[in-house]
């Protein structure tokens, strides 16, 4: 059952990325903790038991799937967007690198201390952009990731994957990946594992 939710996180919508991680890496947790209660009930051998290599390998399927979408992830560039450097509106390009212009001046301030106060509205909702002395000067998607609305948060992080450019190739092998060879390997451990121990358990009557 917990191998089938590691598996259903392959559906999600890619800007659910933090949710996948976070039940990925709790599948993995509470197979560890099942693996080592099982362990400290079994008497100690000097052999692998084959429970030992049944719950070895179902840890192992979570721990890749976080770094089968952590890839994925990375695949997706980022374009040309402006950020806040130390208060001042930085644009990063396609590379990741800031983008400098010749005009540096304080009319590139993102926003002060007198303003910062206006960034939230009711309900919790933050404005998407902000004034500096009169003129709207920055698109605060990135702080609308953190709101404490979580509507706004989600529509804030689709928009962010939205302008992203994605390895159209890489992601298409991961999606193929994640959703067809891992359970299809899963699937033939599972069938040579038990093909193996019920051969052997029968073998002893």
């Amino acid at each position: 059952l917990i191998l089938i939710i590691v598996y259903v996180t392959n559906f999600f919508k890619a800007f659910f990325f933090e949710a996948v991680v976070t039940v990925n890496l709790t599948a993995l947790l509470v197979l560890t903790t099942l693996f080592i209660s099982v362990s400290g009930a079994l008497p100690p051998t000097a052999y692998v038991k084959m429970i030992d290599v049944w719950l070895i390998f179902a840890q192992l399927v979570p721990f890749f799937e976080v770094l089968l979408h952590t890839f994925m992830d990375n695949m997706r560039v980022e374009g040309d967007r402006e950020i806040n450097h130390h208060g001042k509106k930085v644009k990063i390009g396609k590379d990741g690198k800031p983008i400098h212009d010749e005009d540096d001046s304080e009319s590139s301030t993102l926003f002060s201390r007198s303003t910062s106060k206006t960034m939230l509205m009711s309900g919790g909702r933050v404005s998407p952009r902000t004034t500096y002395k009169g003129e709207e000067v920055g698109d605060l998607r990135d702080v609308r990731l953190i709101a404490r609305n979580e509507r706004e948060e989600v529509d804030a992080r689709k928009e962010f994957y939205e302008n992203t450019i994605n390895d159209v190739y890489w992601i298409k092998f991961g999606e193929f990946t994640a959703r067809v060879l891992i359970p299809c390997f899963v699937l033939s451990f599972a069938a040579i594992y038990w093909g193996y121990g019920l051969s052997q358990y029968m073998g002893d009557f």
